[in-house]
């Protein structure tokens, strides 16, 4: 969310104009990435809004140490950022960091971009910067080209035996735009991306998730359904500017169970519309806004394909 960070006024004099271009980007094929499971089920852990900011910082520090402390814990088979990792001018430096003391936790992990990750610099600064680390963990692709599309849809199949399990979403919902709220939104092209993909899902007979940082429009509706927890802590829901058929097209495909997102700090409620849970993650960077418990989201798929989710916080971890 766009939110009045004055602290971060001294590190403007640190920006650096950079040669790169998002032009530069290259974009990737279309096949699934595999995430190898020990058993039939499937635990997710979701972090997310770290709003890294100096990294060697106290509350940079306490971000990464929630991060491990919760992984331990929990014991996840993946772990799932939903972006706003960064808010700094330092960006670069910072998701070499992310990325080395992330991977050095030994589980899989996954992200996507949120709205103020190319705040000061461009993606291909990040992208380059995540590839100069040799991690052995990160599932992580461009994915194809899709007009304003973004950086970063793809496909994790998540197996076990030889067989899909569970199929993950994670898509780029982009940054700021002008619209409505002033956030951008899933472009056409995204939603018929993902459209293929589900009807494929529905002939296989094989469920999924989605991931992204800025909610859809339907979060708003949060009024019209119960709660299964959380709450709801902004003014109101900060939503992506319109509404381009996205959540239209996973009740018609029926096989997406939930969506999860972040961006609004405060709110981590989740309800169900349309036999579909809405959900925001528990905020874990202590450098973003808001004073609310840090944690996380658990999205666990049992062995016959059933999902729950809870929320973890930093108090269980004694953080």
């Amino acid at each position: 969310m766009n939110k009045h960070y004055l602290w971060l006024l001294p590190l403007m004099s640190l920006m650096l104009v950079s040669c790169q271009s998002d032009l530069d980007i290259v974009y990737t094929d279309d096949e699934p990435l595999t995430l190898q499971l020990a058993g039939p089920t499937l635990r997710v852990m979701q972090v997310t809004d770290l709003h890294l900011t100096y990294g060697f910082d106290a509350n940079d520090q306490k971000t990464y140490r929630l991060i491990e402390a919760m992984a331990e814990e929990l014991a996840p088979d993946i772990i799932v950022i939903t972006g706003d990792i960064t808010m700094s001018p330092l960006a670069p430096s910072l998701y070499r960091q992310l990325t080395r003391r992330v991977d050095e936790i030994g589980i899989p992990w996954t992200f996507v971009f949120g709205n103020h990750d190319s705040d000061f610099n461009n993606y291909k600064k990040n992208l380059d910067a995540i590839d100069s680390v040799d991690a052995e963990h990160l599932l992580f692709k461009v994915g194809p080209e899709l007009d304003d599309g973004g950086y970063g849809n793809f496909v994790i199949d998540a197996k076990y035996d030889g067989n899909i399990v569970h199929k993950m979403y994670m898509m780029d919902s982009k940054n700021e735009f002008g619209g409505l709220n002033d956030y951008d939104w899933l472009s056409e092209a995204q939603v018929a991306w993902y459209g293929t993909h589900a009807a494929e899902d529905a002939l296989d007979g094989v469920e999924s998730t989605v991931y992204m940082h800025i909610p859809l429009i339907q979060f708003e509706d949060y009024v019209n359904h119960d709660l299964i927890d959380g709450q709801m802590g902004e003014d109101k829901v900060y939503p992506q500017g319109q509404d381009t058929g996205f959540f239209d097209e996973m009740v018609a495909h029926g096989v997406s169970l939930g969506l999860f997102a972040g961006h609004d700090h405060l709110s981590n409620f989740s309800f169900m519309k349309d036999g579909i849970m809405l959900a925001y993650g528990q905020t874990s960077g202590y450098n973003g806004y808001g004073i609310i418990e840090r944690g996380s989201r658990v999205i666990d798929i049992d062995a016959i394909g059933a999902m729950t989710s809870f929320l973890f916080t930093d108090e269980e971890v004694n953080l």
